[in-house]
This record gives structure tokens, C-alpha cells and sequence, in this order.
């Protein structure tokens, strides 16, 4: 028996797609979380310079605290995609795993 490739690889593809659909949309929660998290300090920070409270100096200063903030933060989501890429690998190998040992068994 031959192994149909476009038919596994249709399958890979699904496998993968269904892997990370749930993943994508924790990393999008994720992602606007941390701005959220971030938004009254911005806020306060734009006021605070607009307003002169603040110079420019000590804003800019201000802004790459929060910029190392937001960063150090979304350093998760990647650790979050390689483990979505490492599910999303397992899931299309097994498929065509499986599909040759369908095959041999036929």
C-alpha cells in the first residue's frame, strides 16, 4: 500500500492548526494583559510629563523602566510559542506516524 502524502499532509496541517488555536488566543489574552497591567503608570507618566510635572530627562528615563518592564513580561510569551511550536510539531509527526503505520498495516 502507498501512503497518500497530500491527504497526511492535509491532516499534519489540521493537526497543527488544532494544536494552537487554543494557545494563540491565551497568547493574545496574555499580551493584553500586560498592557493593561501598564496603563495607569503610562497614563501617569504621559500626564506627568505633559503637565510639565516631569522633564524630559526624567520621562525618558521613565520610559525605558517601562519598556524593560513590558519586555521582561512578553519574554513569557515566548516561552508560551515554543511550547505551542513543540505541541504543534508532536501533533503533525504523530499523523503521519500514524498514517504509515496504516499503511503497513494494509
Amino acid at each position: 500500500m502507498s501512503l497518500n502524502i497530500n491527504a497526511v499532509l492535509k491532516d499534519m496541517t489540521q493537526a497543527i492548526v488544532d494544536s494552537v488555536k487554543e494557545e494563540a488566543g491565551d497568547i493574545k489574552d496574555y499580551a493584553k494583559e500586560i498592557l493593561d497591567n501598564e496603563i495607569d503608570t503610562l497614563k501617569d507618566l504621559g500626564e506627568a510629563r505633559i503637565n510639565k510635572v516631569i522633564d524630559k530627562k526624567v520621562f525618558d528615563r521613565e520610559i525605558e523602566r517601562e519598556k524593560m518592564v513590558v519586555e521582561a513580561e512578553l519574554l513569557t510569551i515566548q516561552i508560551m510559542t515554543k511550547a505551542m511550536a513543540e505541541k504543534a510539531t508532536n501533533a503533525a509527526i504523530e499523523v503521519f506516524v500514524n498514517a504509515v503505520k496504516t499503511a503497513i498495516k494494509m
